[in-house]
């Protein structure tokens, strides 16, 4: 969503609230929770008017400057997150005795 077309703050937005809003910051790792917090508190700092959300209502206070960042800290946590995750045994090669040759490359004489 980050990445896509239109102006940051609506990606902004778009991203926090389909993909973060429910993220509880000790879902994360302890080295993460700063910076999540920071984001949070930044996204959730002015009072929404009427039915519009916190989210909606901060960015639209931010200049899209702030907005590129807070992006910036979303990609960065995402990454650092996949760094950490832990990889999965490394996929075994698998022998076949059996050559097996397509019937177009056997010689049909």
């Amino acid at each position: 969503m980050l990445v896509g077309d239109g102006p940051i703050k609506q990606r902004l937005i778009d991203a926090y609230s389909e993909h973060l809003d429910d993220l509880e910051s000790t879902e994360l790792p302890a080295a993460l929770r700063p910076r999540f917090n920071d984001l949070y508190a930044a996204l959730h700092y002015v009072q929404p008017i009427f039915r519009e959300s916190s989210i909606k209502a901060s960015t639209r206070k931010m200049s899209s400057a702030e907005a590129t960042v807070h992006a910036g800290t979303i990609v960065a946590l995402f990454s650092e997150l996949v760094r950490q995750a832990p990889r999965a045994e490394p996929l075994k090669v698998v022998s076949n005795e059996r050559k097996v040759t397509p019937s177009f490359l056997k010689n049909s004489s």
